[in-house]
């Protein structure tokens, strides 16, 4: 797997009304990038889409959204509802995204 590039889509999505996630690479990527921009340390590695977005919205349920940009992201992954399962090669995507996302 390319991480880049699914990195890369989650950005290109953002700037378009109608582009969802289509994967659990792309939701977890957007996951990396938002604990970053959030500040927050990479979270641990759960067994399921839908559960890491749960931690992730636990995380930052007392925090204002930092930026538009955070925003459009939460809204593509709160509109990801696939369950599907994080991989320890999916979690490692997660991680690059965090680590190459600016804050």
């Amino acid at each position: 797997m390319i991480f880049s590039i699914n990195k890369q889509a989650v950005e290109i999505k953002t700037r378009f009304e109608k582009a969802p996630l289509t994967s659990p690479n792309e939701a977890c990527a957007a996951m990396g990038m938002l604990y970053k921009i959030y500040g927050l340390s990479v979270p641990q590695k759960r067994d399921t889409v839908s559960q890491m977005k749960e931690d992730f919205h636990a995380a930052v349920k007392d925090l204002p959204v930092p930026s538009e940009f955070a925003a459009k992201i939460i809204t593509l992954l709160d509109d990801y509802y696939k369950e599907d399962v994080v991989t320890d090669e999916i979690y490692e995507l997660l991680k690059y995204s965090y680590d190459e996302q600016k804050s």
